[in-house]
């Protein structure tokens, strides 16, 4: 159906999700904990920037956390790119090459609670950015779309995995009146190289190749770990 209704269907499920939020009522925050007295939002950020500096994991996860994404946030565009002008892919491969390597997200999702269980945050989260490091590495060096496809679930697993890793981990660590502006100040510091990255990324596949950029980017998340 084309491009524009794709698109379409994608805003539409975005307007559900917001009516569906709307909808959530929470008990005022005086009847859980007390009252909580707010300040002015930069105030705030800044105080969960503050919590994040002064927590040695969260710090570290955060600056890590900075590079991987800085390094990955283009990868979709790539491997598209891959897909359609190396591998000789049609839309319909590359839809069919994304929804099948959804499943690595699903199966990262099944799979961290009793990694972390076992074998604890540290292996878990170190093995998930080897993981990607490695993934992303094999999807430069193959020239087959099923191959590219495997190894793009092997990362999205990776990325379920560690996602969720820091995710928990950050909110067991944070206090609970802490946790909105952490969680605010950790999300727009890790993210906020992200963007650049997306277009040295994208760049440098359209200059050098997706073989080369593909190897230093898996190189890469493989020194994050």
């Amino acid at each position: 159906v084309g491009p524009s209704v794709a698109l379409a269907v994608n805003a539409m499920s975005f307007a559900v999700s917001a009516v569906g939020l709307r909808m959530i009522r929470f008990r005022p925050r005086d009847e859980v904990h007390g009252v909580v007295r707010r300040e002015r939002p930069l105030a705030e950020f800044l105080a969960g920037a503050r919590f994040l500096w002064q927590q040695p994991v969260l710090r570290a996860l955060t600056v890590l956390l900075a590079v991987f994404i800085f390094l990955t946030y283009g990868f979709t565009d790539v491997l598209v790119y891959h897909v359609k002008h190396d591998l000789g892919g049609t839309d319909g491969t590359v839809g069919a090459v994304l929804g099948l390597a959804a499943l690595g997200t699903v199966a990262g999702a099944l799979l961290v609670a009793p990694l972390r269980r076992r074998r604890g945050f540290g292996t878990a989260w170190i093995g998930a950015q080897l993981l990607c490091g490695l993934a992303l590495a094999g999807v430069g060096l193959v020239n087959d779309v099923r191959a590219v496809t495997v190894l793009t679930a092997v990362y999205l697993c990776g990325i379920s995995v560690g996602g969720i890793s820091s995710m928990s981990l950050r909110q067991e660590i944070t206090p609970d009146h802490l946790l909105g502006r952490v969680t605010s100040a950790f999300w727009s510091t890790h993210y906020s190289l992200g963007p650049a990255g997306a277009a040295v990324l994208t760049w440098a596949a359209g200059r050098f190749g997706v073989t080369a950029v593909m190897l230093v980017a898996g190189a890469g998340s493989v020194l994050v770990g």
